[in-house]
Parts: C-alpha cells; structure tokens; sequence
C-alpha cells in the first residue's frame, strides 16, 4: 500500500489568508479609548467636537465646540480661528498663544473625541 503525502499548502494558505485580516498594531494593547482616527489632513469645521490636551495643564485641557462662526473658546487663549485648519495647525497656533502669553514651552495636541 502506498503511503499517500499531505501536502498541507492550502491549509496554510486559508490560516494565512484568515489571520491577514486580524491584524493589530502593538499600540493597540494600551488603555482603551474614545477617540477616532481621522486622516491628519482633514480640516476642522464649524461644529466639530475636539479634544485639546495641554500637557502638565490639565486646566487647559478639555472637550469643545468649535462654534457656527469658526472659533474655539479656550481658557486663557480665549477665541481662537479654527476652522479650516488642520488638527496639527491648530495645535501649533495654540503653543504660539499660549507661549506668548502665559507658558515657557508648552505642549499641545487636538484630536477628536467623537465622529463629526
């Protein structure tokens, strides 16, 4: 009797084709969050929710709208022109503001805590 081979290729083929599909970044394994990923080239509208994270100044930081004439009102930077930026160009001209009035070196980041 002739033994028959297994050839075990398509069976590697569908685990590979399968585990494609889940991959995970190592990012991926920290605390959980609520904010979603948007391409940092979108441009902020009137209405948007941000999220403005001032490091060390947690005074600074928070949740806010951007209202119907285009401008964020944050505390000690007052009204600040939003709309039609980027997520990063906001932030740069909030570390402008603030430098310039209040901190030595501050650091800032906006993203979104929610879908537009």
């Amino acid at each position: 009797m002739r033994a028959r081979r297994f050839s075990g290729w398509p069976l590697a083929l569908a685990i590979g084709l399968a585990v494609s599909g889940c991959a995970f970044r190592l990012s991926d394994l920290g605390q959980p969050t609520n904010e979603v990923t948007a391409p940092a080239s979108a441009r902020l509208q009137s209405g948007d929710r941000i999220s403005v994270t001032v490091y060390g100044e947690p005074s600074l930081s928070g949740d806010y709208q951007i209202d119907p004439g285009g401008f964020v009102s944050l505390p000690e930077a007052g009204r600040v022109s939003a709309v039609g930026l980027t997520r990063e160009e906001l932030a740069q001209a909030l570390v402008k503001k603030y430098r310039s009035e209040y901190r030595k070196d501050p650091k800032v980041s906006v993203s979104f805590p929610e879908v537009r």
